[in-house]
């Protein structure tokens, strides 16, 4: 019991953090996707779909909410130097 009331005291904070970013719009695979593109260097979608945490979503969600993040101006895609077919996720600060 004393679990699951932490656990929503934790889901309570992440909203107000979210909200006070100005992302409380994003769906959770939008949030989830642009939390590991802040988390990770030289992120891409092929590093998105690896990660075990997107197991649960298929290909064309990552990439629908990857494309939702480009469209907002929230994340950059740049071509690799390593992996010309690659395309490197960054946060637009």
């Amino acid at each position: 019991m004393k679990a699951l009331e932490k656990l929503f005291e934790l889901r309570r904070s992440l909203d107000t953090y979210e909200r006070e970013m100005g992302f409380d719009k994003l769906s959770e695979v939008e949030k989830a996707v642009l939390e590991f593109i802040m988390h990770t260097k030289n992120a891409n979608i092929t590093a998105i779909t690896k990660d075990q945490y997107f197991a649960k979503y298929s290909l064309s969600t990552i990439k629908r909410a990857v494309g939702v993040l480009l469209s907002e101006k929230i994340i950059n895609a740049t071509q690799s130097s390593v992996d010309k077919r690659a395309m490197v996720l960054t946060y637009n600060k």
